[in-house]
């Protein structure tokens, strides 16, 4: 026991030092240690070797380490090449090009040779810039002259090298985010504020290289993951993915404008199977802390086996149209799985890199923690979307309502929520001018002329946006403005909206959080035609709330119940977002809840922005001011 005892104390104090400094002693050391320890040789002498053994099977094992990650790059750019050359793109039609006979050796030298002219072409437009030579775009290769029929078919076989790099980026993007998907911990923890999963960065850079290269300086990141079942088949899913209208209308309030700058790819064999595009989309958050996301990514869908697929986005450059873009994204995207009776698995994870610098201390630990524009969100509002579709569809639920009346009542529902979003994150395509400045103690003011009339206010509109911490749960908060009386924080609908004169539950039941409904006041009117009524719909999950709401005159609702076409109805909207809250100091978890309210007016007596005076001004500061001041009230 004694013994056990020394050589322990040995080990723990100095034994590891006297072994780096000498781990080979000799015959006299290991007597001298020996003696100390009241130990035999034989003991010194064996701790030494396994010592010795210990560390070479140590570096043996991190070596194996570096051999295997460096072995797994390798594998990795192996496919991507070999993807490049299965499915090569006619760099006219972006179809998929037909790879003349000869070896791969004449294949990569056409590559080479395109390339090689697209370095001159760029040389020359620059020499021709800085020093006004004009220099040839075009060289002539010797060997054209000697074979002219083996020259004319390699120069008409025009390999679109961007693109092939496209597809090349796309594979490797496609690869890691497969994995993302499928491993579990130590890569994912959960995500204790948002729901989900969060991303352990450092196992992160251990198995996977930078797909967009080093982290601009100011720059963090935010990953998450999250699961659901999804009462949609991955056909129609990917259909809408790839559809940036589709695509805007399935995430109604989460992303701005979006198009498809360029399809670089529609599939092969008539299937969605291979497509690649070219897309930029503003990502937004409903409040005017939070800088719009504008992105510029390739989206790549791959059929990974029968019944599986994967839809991949990445970033590919740092910059938009000019300017130094604050968001990257890194490869982010979902991962489809078909299940029965038209179910499908879908894993979404959201994988962003963004200067925090430019997001506003009161969302920044929302924002970090994916609650804001992580894959929960996503999730939710896909989910959202297959609920009103059902609640639509449905011959039971809302039974009193004809179908064209619900398909009517929610796209006009949609369009006042899509204003409404559009006036508070400035994504609506229009020009604002900023009419005061957003302080701390003031809300934003911004104002634009509308021309048109049609679909829209004519005249000039004013929306005012501001944001405030409230001490309450936001689901709390929701639930409580939903049923306190309406005239403590509406100062402006709250004398019409009293009653439900119809109500459109967009989920499982009629006591469903999210619905559309049209109110309306218990003032009697001399004609119909003056009834003035209010439409609104509510969205609640655990990643946030909207009560947006705008008023509709009789003629609109008749309209609206005959199920006719609403594209001319103009609408103003107002309406509060509700999302968990941090506190002053972004700490501590949830602490309350951070509200923005939106209002916007119609000025008919003003025909330009430079004419709103400070008295209009004041007035829409008060109306603002009496909201907030309304919300605390019910707090």
């Amino acid at each position: 026991m004694y013994t056990s005892f020394s050589l322990f104390c040995f080990v723990s104090f100095c034994g590891n030092r006297f072994f780096e400094k000498n781990p080979h002693p000799t015959e006299k050391e290991r007597t001298e240690i020996a003696n100390k320890l009241n130990i035999t040789i034989n003991k010194v002498k064996f701790w030494f070797q396994n010592k010795r053994t210990q560390l070479k099977s140590q570096k043996e094992r991190n070596e194996n380490v570096m051999l295997k990650q460096e072995n797994e790059q390798l594998r990795l750019e192996n496919l991507a090449m070999a993807e490049v050359l299965k499915n090569p793109l006619c760099n006219k039609c972006g179809a998929q090009a037909t790879i003349p006979d000869g070896s791969i050796h004449t294949h990569k030298v056409v590559i080479e040779n395109a390339r090689l002219k697209e370095e001159l072409a760029n040389f020359a437009s620059q020499v021709s810039q800085m020093f006004g030579i004009l220099l040839p775009n075009k060289v002539t290769i010797p060997g054209d002259n000697l074979n002219p029929i083996m020259s004319r078919s390699l120069m008409d076989y025009d390999i679109p090298i961007q693109r092939n790099e496209y597809l090349v980026q796309a594979s490797r993007a496609m690869e890691e985010l497969l994995k993302l998907g499928n491993v579990n911990a130590p890569l994912w923890n959960r995500n204790m504020e948002g729901g989900g999963e969060t991303l352990n960065f450092v196992e992160h850079e251990r198995a996977f290289p930078p797909c967009l290269g080093t982290k601009p300086p100011g720059f963090v990141s935010e990953a998450t993951r999250a699961r659901s079942m999804v009462p949609m088949t991955s056909a129609t899913l990917l259909e809408a993915l790839l559809n940036a209208d589709q695509w805007r209308e399935m995430f109604m309030g989460m992303i701005g404008r979006c198009t498809t700058m360029e399809v670089l790819s529609n599939g092969t064999g008539g299937s969605k199977n291979g497509a690649l595009q070219l897309m930029k989309a503003e990502i937004q958050f409903i409040s005017p802390l939070v800088p719009v996301r504008v992105l510029k990514f390739i989206r790549f869908a791959k059929q990974q086996a029968q019944g599986q697929w994967i839809v991949v986005d990445f970033s590919i450059d740092s910059g938009i149209e000019g300017h130094m873009s604050m968001t990257r994204r890194c490869p982010s995207g979902c991962i489809l799985h078909d299940m029965p009776n038209g179910f499908t698995m879908v894993t979404w994870i959201e994988h962003t890199e963004y200067d925090e610098q430019s997001v506003s201390h009161q969302y920044r630990q929302l924002i970090n923690s994916g609650v804001g524009f992580g894959a929960q969100r996503w999730i939710s509002a896909l989910l959202r979307r297959c609920e009103s579709i059902t609640a639509i569809m449905s011959p039971t639920l809302n039974h009193h309502l004809l179908q064209d009346t619900k398909r009517s009542l929610r796209g006009l529902a949609q369009r006042m929520m899509s204003i409404f979003c559009g006036g508070v994150c400035l994504t609506d395509g229009e020009q604002w001018d900023l009419v005061d400045h957003h302080a701390p103690s003031r809300p934003r003011i911004m104002a634009h002329n509308y021309k048109s009339g049609f679909g829209e206010p004519m005249g000039i509109v004013t929306s005012a946006t501001y944001s405030v911490w409230t001490p309450t749960n936001h689901q709390h908060l929701f639930d409580m403005l939903k049923t306190k009386d309406r005239c403590i924080w509406d100062v402006i609908c709250h004398r019409i909206a009293v009653r439900n004169m119809i109500h459109l539950p967009l989920g499982q039941d009629e006591t469903s959080p999210n619905c559309i409904s049209i109110l309306y006041s218990n003032i009697e009117r001399t004609t119909k035609d003056d009834q003035v009524m209010v439409l609104q719909e509510t969205i609640s999950d655990m990643t946030g709330s909207l009560i947006v709401y705008a008023t509709i005159d009789f003629p609109t609702v008749s309209v609206v119940m005959n199920g006719e076409d609403i594209s001319s109805v103009a609408l103003l909207p107002s309406g509060l977002c509700i999302v968990p809250g941090y506190g002053e100091d972004g700490a501590g978890g949830e602490r309350g809840s951070m509200v923005t309210v939106g209002l916007q007016l119609l000025h008919p007596d003003i025909t330009t922005s430079n004419m709103i005076t400070m008295e209009t001004i004041i007035m829409i500061n008060d109306l603002v001011a009496r909201t907030v001041q309304g919300i605390k009230e019910i707090v």
